[in-house]
């Protein structure tokens, strides 16, 4: 047998480290912690310790005799790699040195350094950060659309490829399924996508997607692949339900030598299928001769009344889990009909500030929601009443680009001399370019009357229509939330879609914003209320350490975190669960969102939502659907939650 060929005999010994390693851990953990070799699938619930278990499988591997260096672990961040590594280092009482640990893409880096001359790579290329990929995909676009010609943005083209890439999917496939509105356009982003592919050839460059896919075909390499798997006694992956086919076939090249996989995660939590991740990873895995499946089951975050609650709305996914609670009988969760979005606010807004009174820290309190323009209402409130609190969501809601677009088109009807606002404003329109705009705010015409001017602009050049149109169409008299449904449908909207590839989230957001404007008849009004939200945020930044913030954040963002407070807000169908997935049928995965949310709450939790209909004509992603099979509050028995109803 050839040397790289090798395949290492595990022989354990019972010691003494290993005894007090073990005593830590419960049974279903040490059961997992212990096995001793093959493919090992770990379905591990919310709260039961998943980050236990693989730091002591480390510990315990070495202290069965195994070098740290015969060890791989796989993660999704750097920062939960660096916190294994620590805790395994405690835990073991080793420095772990020569162990390779990280995300995908740093193995994949590694490996593909290494062995740059196997894929005709030069050892220094460079990788390309999600800026840098886009500035060469506007360069392949250029190639083949004209200037003014109608075509998605490279953010959009962007994650069409990266679709196609972790999906392992035909472009067209991807548009099929997943961006339909793109369709037309499929004969060119295909010469797009190649094009962009050999400028990175050209500058010996690679985006993220380039290091899975060069690696996972570097790994079919018979010579590559038997060195680099005789490496590792252990694979070990953490989050799996994250994983795409891609990375899913690279950890099974890595371990296709000595055959010792031990994959962690938990089916119900599986929620980034919109980042190509691929749920059926841990179906197909669990279908492999001698498999052998381990479920930690033992809840140490939740009271018990919680655990019942969410035991009630696991997911119906082919591994079935009933969590065991330890802590002790606490409070039932809540469900709160409010009458709006504002009286939601309202309430939360007046049990935060009783919860921070009565001695909990505004840390352990969060706001989790579906949308990031949910928050928009609970924003303003919080602000008003002083409450310190952090976007985890991303930024806030006003400072977002296309609600800044939006407000500016409100402030120059409001102030016409907002000169910042008018050059955003015209920066939207195709064919308009730097110079044309400072050519046009420095005419006489448009100094002494810019509303005036706007309303004629088409004198001075065909490709000023459409700004022409749309002042013409409004003006400050009418309501602001007429202003800004009618800036939307005569034009942003289509543009939102065309330039983001989150666009549809991006139109509810603006849609969002009307029903927001509709409660004033006056711009200046409405324009100051936000500002002074802004403002109130301005002022307290330094006055509250990061930590003793209270956190909004989507459902997304607050996936592995846990507080004592939580409320999940707009939990109405249209909202949570969201109208696209209710009009695609594709609701697997809002119950998994919703599972997310609800195993996040320590000590209490909050189900919120909102009684009545929309309040104006233009509030569109709200739906009053009759029947239980969108609603998932109606799905809770009526015994695991009390019931409140805001006056």
């Amino acid at each position: 047998m050839k040397k790289a060929d090798k395949v290492y005999e595990i022989s354990y010994e019972e010691s003494e480290n290993s005894r007090k390693i073990l005593e830590v851990l419960d049974e279903e953990q040490r059961r997992a912690v212990t096995d001793d070799g093959g493919m090992a699938l770990v379905i591990a619930g919310p709260g039961s310790g998943k980050t236990r278990v693989i730091t002591y499988k480390i510990a315990y591997l070495i202290s069965k005799g195994i070098k740290a260096n015969q060890i791989l672990l796989v993660t999704f961040t750097k920062a939960a790699a660096f916190e294994m590594i620590h805790r395994a280092q405690q835990a073991s009482g080793s420095s772990l040195e020569g162990m390779m640990a990280g995300t995908f893409h740093h193995v994949c880096n590694y490996l593909l350094r290494k062995y740059a001359s196997e894929m005709n790579l030069d050892r220094n290329f460079s990788i390309l950060d999600d800026e840098d990929s886009k500035t060469i995909l506007k360069h392949a676009i250029n190639d083949y659309v004209e200037k003014n010609e109608k075509f998605p943005s490279p953010s959009i083209v962007s994650s069409i490829i990266s679709l196609a890439a972790n999906t392992q999917q035909s472009i067209d496939d991807v548009l099929n399924e997943e961006f339909k509105y793109f369709l037309f356009f499929a004969d060119k982003i295909r010469l797009v996508n190649e094009r962009y592919q050999k400028l990175k050839y050209e500058q010996s460059s690679l985006d993220y997607d380039d290091l899975l896919i060069y690696a996972n075909d570097l790994l079919d390499v018979e010579r590559v692949r038997m060195a680099e798997a005789s490496r590792y006694l252990w694979v070990l992956v953490d989050e799996f339900q994250d994983t795409n086919k891609v990375q899913y076939e690279i950890v099974k090249k890595l371990s296709s030598v000595n055959k010792n996989l031990m994959v962690v995660g938990d089916d119900a939590q599986s929620i980034y299928s919109f980042r190509g991740a691929r749920y059926d990873n841990i179906i197909d895995m669990s279908k492999e001769k001698d498999v052998k499946v381990y479920k930690i089951q033992t809840n140490y975050r939740s009271s018990p009344e919680i655990v019942n609650l969410v035991n009630k709305m696991i997911p119906n996914n082919i591994f079935a889990k009933i969590l065991k609670p330890v802590k002790p009988e606490f409070v039932r969760p809540i469900v709160v009909s409010t009458w709006d979005s504002q009286d939601e606010a309202s309430f939360i807004t007046k049990k935060i500030n009783e919860f921070i009174n009565s001695g909990v820290s505004p840390s352990q309190i969060a706001v989790l929601y579906r949308n990031h323009s949910q928050s928009m209402d609970l924003q303003i409130q919080l602000s008003r009443s002083k409450v310190p609190f952090v976007m985890k969501s991303g930024v806030k809601f006003t400072e977002t680009r296309h609600i800044k677009d939006v407000l500016s088109f409100l402030k120059v009807l409001n102030n016409p001399k907002d000169s910042l606002s008018w050059m955003r404003i015209f920066q939207l329109f195709s064919g308009i370019g730097k110079k044309s705009i400072e050519k046009i705010v420095e005419e006489d015409d448009f100094k002494k009357d810019p509303l005036n001017f706007v309303k004629h602009i088409s004198s001075i050049g065909k490709k000023y229509e459409p700004v022409e149109e749309i002042f013409r169409n409004n003006s400050n008299e009418m309501k602001p939330s007429e202003i800004i449904d009618s800036f939307y449908e005569s034009f942003y909207s289509d543009y939102l879609v065309m330039t983001f590839e989150d666009g549809t989230d991006r139109q509810m957001d603006v849609k969002r914003l009307i029903e927001i404007a509709d409660r004033y008849e006056d711009i200046n009004e409405f324009l100051s209320d936000l500002a002074i939200t802004e403002q109130i945020d301005i002022n307290r930044k330094y006055e509250t350490d990061e930590e003793e913030k209270v956190t909004l954040t989507t459902i997304h963002r607050a996936k592995g975190l846990e507080w004592d407070v939580v409320f999940i807000i707009s939990v109405n169908p249209g909202n949570f669960p969201s109208s696209l997935a209710i009009g695609s049928g594709k609701l697997d995965e809002e119950e998994r969102v919703f599972y997310v949310a609800i195993t996040r709450a320590k000590m209490y939790l909050y189900l919120c939502r909102q009684t009545t209909g929309s309040r104006t004509p233009f509030y569109g992603n709200r739906m009053q659907i009759n029947g239980g099979n969108f609603d998932f509050i109606e799905k809770i028995p009526h015994s695991l939650y009390d019931h409140w109803k805001t006056n």
